[in-house]
């Protein structure tokens, strides 16, 4: 072959080498599509992919590339090509505490928690004042229900970040979940100081204040995150419930303003299993069972192994008076979770109803072992105490009931109509008066008070 021919081949082969490099070659744009696009997985995919196959890159660029793009993937929940960049990031850079919290929050997505705790704990390892890592782990002991390791992660996170607000909403969480309302409300408090629009904060201390029994307080801070969010179902749910316990304990609001606020709920999110079944336990306190049993169904379609589904339709089955069925409803809330304070409650009430006392009284047990702060359990298991006669107990129920919750009427009365029956009439007296100063309305500490002549 001639030189002159040699020479053009070459030349050929170098415009190919040109035109092949300038095809990869990441613009200007692509690295600033790749940096950005957060709302944009699909367009930060394309961007992030030509900075990665640009060989003429830096190893930081592509770091930083494969980071961005594991994050658009995650997005997207596609979190196999998501952990794959994640892992390419650290082999390239061993130190990159982003790519192992960012990897950790993938496997957290996919609900493996070991992993994630394990890539966490890399990130921190690689950089100690990581706050966000510190309250990624936090996240996954809130989801382990491992309360109080999420609170120390929490506390990490708050000393290096004292503004840190989403650090003290979910530290709330795992004190709420303690049933350290206080603490819980505290937290929520410093969150919303940080954020004044924290929809989530307002909403969760909103269930704080109904926990501890100041169904108002409730109310009106889960009103407020609506406020701030109006498409917020969780607050619509939530505050359902707080209107839900109100009725129930001061029997004061009704039903159906927890149903209409379960319904919006339910509007917003048609998907949310616990809102129909919500829903479905006020149409029974309410007496509409026609409408109640089809959401207690809907919530047993949607989630065959969610508790609360079989323990709704055991309430209307209880309300229908057919309480063997209520019991075996109950029985399977309770197989598929036996700390189930409620169904353990509901189940002794049915066990009441059919007579079986020592039934009831050892449900009634196991709902106050779950929950020790549960007045209403106390208040049942008193109520049964006083069938049996044993009224010493029956009082010392009262009184737990009555401690949890000093607002809490029927229990008053039932003290009240204990001190009757054993002969002390002052204290009587005195828990009727209270009643009556709670609820001027109820019926039966008025005629008790008028038989005492008072």
């Amino acid at each position: 072959m001639s030189a002159r021919g040699l020479y053009g081949i070459l030349v050929a082969l170098g415009v190919l080498f040109t035109v092949s490099f300038l095809a990869f070659a990441a613009s200007p744009t692509d690295r600033q599509d790749c940096a950005g696009n957060v709302d944009k997985p699909d367009l930060r995919i394309a961007a992030c992919t030509h900075v990665i196959d640009d060989a003429s890159e830096t190893t930081a660029n592509h770091v930083a590339a494969y980071i961005s793009r594991g994050a658009a993937y995650l997005n997207k929940k596609d979190y196999d090509p998501a952990i794959a960049d994640y892992s390419a990031a650290i082999k390239l850079d061993p130190k990159s505490s982003t790519a192992y919290n960012g990897r950790g929050n993938v496997y957290f997505a996919k609900a493996d928690f070991d992993l994630a705790i394990a890539d966490y704990g890399e990130a921190i390892k690689v950089n100690p004042k990581y706050a966000a890592a510190y309250y990624n782990r936090g996240l996954v002991y809130n989801n382990k229900k491992d309360y109080d390791r999420a609170i120390a992660e929490f506390d990490e996170a708050i000393k290096l970040d004292l503004k840190y607000a989403a650090a003290y909403q979910q530290r709330a969480f795992a004190y709420f979940n303690k049933m350290d309302f206080e603490r819980s409300i505290a937290d929520q408090d410093e969150a919303i100081n940080i954020n004044p629009k924290y929809a989530q904060a307002y909403s969760n201390r909103g269930r704080a204040w109904t926990g501890s029994g100041d169904f108002d307080k409730g109310i009106a801070d889960l009103s407020e995150a609506i406020k701030v969010d109006p498409k917020y179902a969780y607050a619509y749910g939530y505050r359902g419930y707080a209107e839900f316990r109100k009725q129930l304990v001061t029997k004061k609001g009704g039903w159906d303003p927890a149903i209409a606020d379960y319904s919006e709920a339910i509007k917003l999110d048609p998907k949310w299993v616990w809102a129909y079944s919500s829903r479905g336990f006020a149409y029974k306190n309410k007496g509409d069972f026609d409408n109640a049993l089809p959401d207690c169904s809907q919530a047993i379609k949607l989630d065959p192994k969610y508790g609360d589904g079989y323990s709704c339709r055991g309430a209307v089955y209880f309300g229908k008076k057919d309480y063997q069925r209520a019991i075996d409803d109950y029985t399977v809330a309770l197989t598929l979770d036996p700390k189930d304070g409620a169904a353990h409650w509901n189940r002794g009430n049915a066990y009441k109803e059919l007579g079986k006392l020592d039934n009831a009284i050892q449900d009634y047990g196991e709902a106050v072992k779950i929950n020790p702060k549960d007045f209403l359990a106390f208040n049942s298991r008193g109520k049964v105490y006083a069938v049996k006669g044993d009224n010493n107990r029956a009082v010392a129920d009262y009184s737990e009931a009555i401690k949890f919750n000093a607002l809490y009427v029927e229990a008053y009365d039932n003290r009240g109509l204990a001190y009757k029956a054993m002969g002390r009439k002052a204290e009587a007296i005195a828990d009727f008066r209270k009643a009556q100063s709670i609820d001027p309305t109820d019926q039966v500490s008025r005629n008790e008070l008028r038989s005492f002549g008072g």
